[in-house]
């Protein structure tokens, strides 16, 4: 897994270079003159959708007013149109509940974009004559969720071109940024002392989907532990209550991502958050998203520290980060289910 934290930041470039090749009359909008689309579908599972809330991050900060809509099931929430663009992302090329969506979509005739390192969906994508891109080719270990990189820059990159987001960032700058942290100490310390207690990760609310979801998902697969996730404001408003009189205490650890260049009222209350769970008895580690710099680079630094914690967690539990075995064990019993 060492090795697949560490190719992220080329995924990005990688993304970059899929994204460029796709034919400009995709880009040409639903009626061909350039208009940008009305709206935008992503459907994916799992780690192929990880993406998703990274693209939610970016739209909050340009302040898209365009329709999003994120399809994690076998059914389209919605009928799209010629205005609607579609990305199916999906790793294997064989998850059934994209493969059932993307269907439905293409009798509705949206123009859309398919990514896989093959299988059923790259043979959907030539059916319909749809644009596909061949995920790089990786170890045959190599799971989804450490493809998020290329997913996530190839559906940015795809979405500008489009005229869905308007950032011009250069994916290499960015991806020389994050080659160049060493955040490998700090994720060892931190799986340390979280130890045997369940984290709970807490995030402005701008990083909920993209952050605080995704670092809940690598401590599910890569160190096999539960994890809690969520946002402030928010949980001052409800979960908060929960942990109050929990015994013992101890069972949690808090990290608590505060935005420095975010909301005072928010930083504020992560402020206070803290010191109140302290006070409970619980343990408490106040953080920091990296100050300065684009919300994509913060969410992308601190899903990179994730990586580490997780896969310390894992080594000093002596358990294998990579191996997902009650999800092989699902998709076994739901091919063995009669249909």
């Amino acid at each position: 897994m060492e090795a697949y934290i560490l190719d992220g930041p080329r995924q990005l470039r990688e993304a970059a270079r899929a994204a460029e090749g796709l034919p400009a009359s995709l880009f040409k909008g639903p009626d061909g003159s350039g208009r940008p689309f009305a709206s935008a579908m992503l459907l994916g599972m799992g780690g192929s959708a990880l993406s998703a809330g990274l693209l939610e991050l970016l739209r909050f900060a340009e302040r898209s007013d365009w329709r999003f809509d994120v399809v994690r099931d076998y059914r389209l929430p919605r009928k799209p149109d010629r205005s609607t663009l579609l990305l199916a992302l999906s790793y294997s090329g064989e998850t059934e509940e994209t493969l059932a969506a993307f269907e439905e979509a293409m009798a509705a005739g949206s123009p859309a974009v398919a990514a896989s390192r093959g299988g059923r969906l790259e043979e959907a994508a030539r059916r319909h004559s749809v644009p596909f891109v061949r995920v790089p080719e990786r170890p045959a270990d190599f799971q989804p969720r450490f493809a998020l990189s290329f997913m996530f820059a190839l559906a940015w990159r795809i979405l500008v071109r489009a005229g869905l987001l308007a950032t011009s960032t250069s994916l290499d700058e960015l991806s020389d940024r994050l080659a160049a942290l060493d955040l490998r100490p700090q994720g060892e310390e931190l799986a340390a002392w979280i130890g045997e207690r369940i984290p709970v990760v807490y995030v402005p609310t701008e990083f909920e989907a993209g952050v605080a979801r995704t670092w809940r998902i690598k401590f599910n697969e890569n160190a096999k532990i539960p994890c809690i996730a969520g946002a402030l404001p928010e949980a001052n408003h409800n979960e908060m209550i929960a942990f109050p009189g929990t015994e013992p205490p101890g069972r949690f650890a808090f990290l608590l991502f505060d935005d420095p260049d975010g909301d005072e009222r928010v930083s504020v209350r992560f402020r206070l958050t803290g010191e109140l769970l302290s006070s409970y008895g619980y343990p408490v580690r106040q953080l920091r998203l990296d100050p300065g710099v684009p919300p994509v680079q913060k969410a992308l630094s601190s899903l990179l520290l994730a990586d580490w914690v997780t896969l310390a967690h894992a080594r000093l539990h002596g358990v294998d980060p990579v191996s997902i075995p009650a999800i092989q064990e699902f998709k076994q019993l739901l091919r063995n289910e009669p249909r």
